[in-house]
Formats: structure tokens, sequence, C-alpha cells
């Protein structure tokens, strides 16, 4: 079945006007079926490779997150935990190596 553009009808798939308002059913050819079905498959594989895209950022960020809470340093002189990446102490002023 094929929709009329102007009142929406249906109409058999062979009518070329719509048997309510007279409208010329202008059906697209097989080249122009081919391109919208090619760019329906390239959208949807857009949208898989975004997917994809976002579960391995969010993976290396949480990568990231448990690598900082695992390597925690600590002051050798004052003993306070500090972030994995400090180069100083944060309570005596320590240069970390």
């Amino acid at each position: 079945m094929d929709y009329c553009q102007k009142c929406g009808n249906k109409n058999d798939e062979d009518a070329e006007y719509c048997n309510k308002c007279g409208n010329y059913l202008n059906k697209p050819s097989s080249f122009e079926k081919n391109i919208e079905e090619a760019a329906e498959e390239l959208g949807r594989k857009a949208e898989e490779f975004g997917k994809r895209i976002e579960k391995k950022a969010k993976e290396l960020t949480q990568t990231d997150e448990e690598k900082a809470q695992s390597t925690l340093k600590h002051c050798s002189d004052c003993e306070v935990d500090l972030n994995y990446d400090a180069k100083f102490c944060w309570k005596c002023g320590k240069e970390i190596e």
C-alpha cells in the first residue's frame, strides 16, 4: 500500500494517482530507494560506532580512577596520604620523589 503525500489516503501499490484526492503519487525510483537504504544503514552503523566509543571512553575513565585509588603515596616526613600524582606534600611541603 502507498499513502498519498497530500491527504494520507491508502492507495494500491500500482496506483499512480490518489483515489481520494487525485494527487499524483510520486513514488521514489529504485535508485532513490537504494540511496535511502544506504543512508539508513550508514546511520545505524554510525550510532553503533558512537556507542562503542562511549563505552570505551567510560572504560578508560574508570581505569584511570581505579589507578589513582590504588597508587596513593605517603609523605615520608609527616606520613599523610597524597594523591598519586602529587609532587609535594600538601601538609608539610616536602618534595615527593
